[in-house]
């Protein structure tokens, strides 16, 4: 390891000095601000013919290779709403062009400003915000719902068929939700979705969305605060403070943040139907369910930050603590079919989990340093929260009554998550491209511990769990032709991950892997349509929970527990995307090994090894390989004040066959889902979304669902006073009171359930004071991490 830190400044040499023969810069504007996505040309001296261009990056640099051209050369540089500006070239020096706003050109702006502009980038595709109407919506969510394959509940953000992205604010990665909730609209610049992310990203990473924002100018002291108020249909009201300062002197930053809430919410199975059957017995069991969770949540947070021309630096601690207290009623009705003579048992129970307050910290502290036109940046990063403790009560009744006359059962189980990371990241500019390289290393322990009732028979959990992670990366960019560009990346990832039970290593249930995952993408444009055909493998591992062998009981003949023989699930996947104009299509094909799905099971009884009669055991477990093909088109058109975007996807697996008993289930329908999103911009600075979603019929992995999908969301929004600094927000979710049905079919088992999930309202209000943010730059080191505790 220490001669790889001392190979890597030889290497950043030896790359810039190969960069030598380009013509380098920077493009600002008059205030020294650096301009991105400024056309830049190299102009022959005598005939102005252009030689080469392209477009400066985020932080407003170019680099262009002139092969064999000789010297002097021209220089061209132009944006909208600036006026073009040429200089000449007579050195390989590094040149600053600053330009001018023109009248002219703030004229043609206005004139498309009813455009929205999509692009190809690698990875994914990129919407261009500032000069769209999207840009004059209340807050973030309402511009992210305008985003093609961008799905918004409440304020959950998913990407289409990709699931739930992390999430980057100008090359920073977001560790704390409030952090979107605080964009305006009016200053966000661009949004890329990339749903094939690069060898950079954890490989368990399916999707990302970056947002870049215009800078905003202002010193001394800002201030947000905001206040939520919202309810489930059948649940008290809940509420979320949020209270956030800043203080900017000169280079420094100097921020804190307060936030609390209070929530409950519910849902319930109308009906769970479960057949089983073993070589001696079959059974049916029939229940409803209900369940009632609160939750407490408070997260402080302060920090320190310095940023100059050369250098960013900064420290932050966050503190949190969570408590729970949730309740599950259910009526279970059981009948016996094998052996003879039938049966039927009934049994109802009533179960309460309390779990008091549960601390967790978090410091991460980061450098980022210039390195002439390259940049690094190292950041480490620390997890740690206290041992929980839940407490589970038991109340049952036997039989049609009112009473609970079965003994109490308390169960009790707990966790301790603790971890430490360092993250390395180089960038810059190499032979006519850009590279990025770098690497990190996790370690993690945590402790699980379960007992249960002695009368419930089953083994109890005294378990600990120890993993390491080095992960390097490598990924180069680079344009091969005319409106083309080339991504490569490879990343490596070595895991060690060791089970210690009471205190002893059980080598059986230990593992060691190494994995390479590939990424490649082709961008350009093709008969005057922007193409993007991608590679990229993925890998999802299971939660920490998941790893652990702990049986948690639901009902009398309802159990669920671990495995920690579970294999990390692992993607390749193929996509071809097509953009033209609001037009958008995606074709893909994904190979997925060992599958991570949810199932039923029977019973194994731990003590004697054989099938227990009438319990159903739910689990993970790795499903058989198989392919899935998709195909989605997105158009997303704007017409005066109403931007709709309209989504059809199609999907369908092939080769993920099921066992519905002794029947082999090898022809599955295919997944058919369509969406409408709604954005109206009316006067008064309201704007109006609604939203809809709709899924006839289809199966994911092992589950098939049996009636109509049908999701909504409602939301108004208003901006008051001169500055638009007051925000008031109002929602409804589920307005039709949906409902999900599925069933579920392995060998020995068949579930039907039905969920009901009820309507949710939330009010909010925010108000902000001055406009100054932090400029913290810090991506930590152990998202990959927390994101299974």
């Amino acid at each position: 390891m220490r001669r790889l830190l001392l190979l890597i400044p030889l290497l950043l040499a030896g790359f810039i000095a190969t960069s030598a023969q380009e013509l380098r810069g920077i493009v600002h504007d008059e205030a020294g601000l650096p301009l991105p996505y400024a056309t830049i040309k190299v102009k022959s001296i005598d005939g102005g013919n252009v030689i080469t261009g392209g477009v400066t990056r985020e932080d407003g640099s170019f680099s262009l290779q002139i092969a064999n051209q000789k010297l002097p050369l021209l220089l061209e540089a132009s944006l909208i709403g600036f006026a073009p500006k040429e200089i000449k070239c007579e050195s390989f020096t590094s040149y600053k062009i600053a330009l001018k706003e023109s009248a002219l050109q703030l004229e043609e702006v206005s004139v498309t400003a009813n455009r929205i502009v999509h692009r190809m980038v690698a990875g994914g595709i990129s919407t261009s915000i500032e000069a769209s109407p999207l840009a004059n919506l209340s807050d973030v969510y309402s511009v992210l719902r305008g985003v093609p394959l961008v799905e918004i509940e409440g304020t959950e953000v998913r990407v289409a068929g990709k699931g739930t992205p992390i999430i980057y604010i100008n090359d920073r990665l977001m560790t704390d939700p409030n952090q979107l909730r605080n964009l305006k609209p009016y200053l966000i610049r661009d949004i890329e979705v990339l749903t094939n992310p690069g060898a950079r990203y954890s490989s368990s990473t399916e999707s990302v969305i970056k947002i870049y924002t215009k800078r905003e100018q202002g010193s001394g002291l800002s201030s947000e605060a905001k206040v939520g108020l919202f309810n489930q249909l059948g649940s008290p009201i809940g509420y979320q403070p949020y209270l956030h300062f800043n203080y900017r002197l000169d280079n420094w930053d100097f921020f804190l943040s307060a936030m609390y809430q209070d929530n409950q919410t519910n849902h319930s199975f109308p009906s769970l139907r479960t057949h089983g059957k073993t070589d001696k017995s079959e059974w049916i069991n029939q229940s409803t369910t209900k369940h009632i969770e609160g939750e407490q949540t408070q997260e402080y947070t302060i920090g320190i930050n310095y940023e100059d021309e050369l250098q960013s630096m900064g420290f932050r601690y966050r503190i949190a603590g969570t408590r729970e207290d949730s309740w599950m009623y259910s009526d279970l009705t059981s009948h016996h079919i094998v052996p003879l003579p039938e049966a039927e048992e009934r049994f109802r129970t009533k179960s309460q989990t309390f779990k008091p307050w549960n601390l967790s910290h978090r410091p991460n502290l980061y450098y980022l340093r210039k390195l002439g036109e390259w940049k690094a940046q190292i950041d480490v990063d620390y997890y740690q929260t206290s041992m929980s403790h839940s407490t589970e009560t038991i109340h049952e009744g036997e039989g049609a009554g009112n009473e609970y006359n079965l003994p109490i059962k308390i169960n009790e189980h707990g966790a301790k998550y603790q971890s430490a990371g360092a993250r390395l990241d180089f960038s810059g500019p190499l032979w006519g491209g850009r590279l990025e390289i770098g690497g990190e290393y996790t370690r993690v322990h945590n402790k699980f511990y379960n007992h249960l009732e002695k009368s419930l028979n089953l083994t109890n959990l005294d378990t600990e769990q120890r993993e390491q992670l080095l992960a390097l990366y490598l990924e180069y960019q680079r344009e091969i032709a005319s409106e083309w560009s080339l991504t490569a990346g490879l990343r490596m990832e070595h895991l060690q991950n060791k089970y210690i039970d009471k205190g002893i290593v059980d080598p059986n249930k230990s593992h060691t892997t190494t994995n390479l995952f590939p990424t490649l993408a082709l961008t350009g444009r093709l008969l005057g349509v922007r193409t993007e055909l991608s590679f990229r493998s993925r890998i999802h591992r299971p939660s920490y929970i998941q790893l652990q062998p702990q049986y948690l009981v639901v009902s009398r003949y309802e159990y669920k527990v671990g495995d920690p023989n579970l294999k990390d699930a692992i993607d390749y996947s193929t996509s071809l995307t097509l953009n033209k104009s609001w037009f958008t299509t995606i074709l893909s094909h994904t190979y997925s090994r060992d599958c991570l799905t949810p199932e039923t099971g029977l019973f194994i009884d731990p003590n004697t090894g054989e099938a227990s009669p009438y319990i159903t055991l739910f689990k993970t477990v790795n499903a058989p390989p198989h392919h899935g093909l998709t195909a989605a088109m997105v158009a997303s058109p704007t017409i005066k004040w109403w931007k709709p975007t309209f989504t059809l996807r199609l999907s369908k697996m092939i080769g993920y066959d099921l066992w519905h008993f002794e029947e082999r289930i090898t022809k599955r329908r295919a997944t058919l889902a369509l969406s409408v999103a709604n954005q109206f911009t009316l006067p008064k600075e309201i704007s109006l979304v609604f939203n809809i979603g709709y899924t006839p019929f289809g199966n994911e992995d092992n589950m098939e669902f049996t009636a109509p999908i049908l999701t909504s969301y409602a939301e108004i929004s208003k901006q008051w006073l001169k500055e638009k600094n007051l925000l008031t927000t109002l929602s409804v979710s589920n307005l039709f009171n949906t409902t999900h049905s599925v069933r579920t079919a392995t060998r020995h088992s068949v579930m039907e359930s039905t969920e009901y999930v009820p309507p949710r309202i939330a009010f909010t209000i925010s108000y902000r004071f001055n406009s100054s943010k932090d400029k913290y730059r810090g991506t930590g080191a152990l998202e990959s991490v927390i994101d299974r505790m």
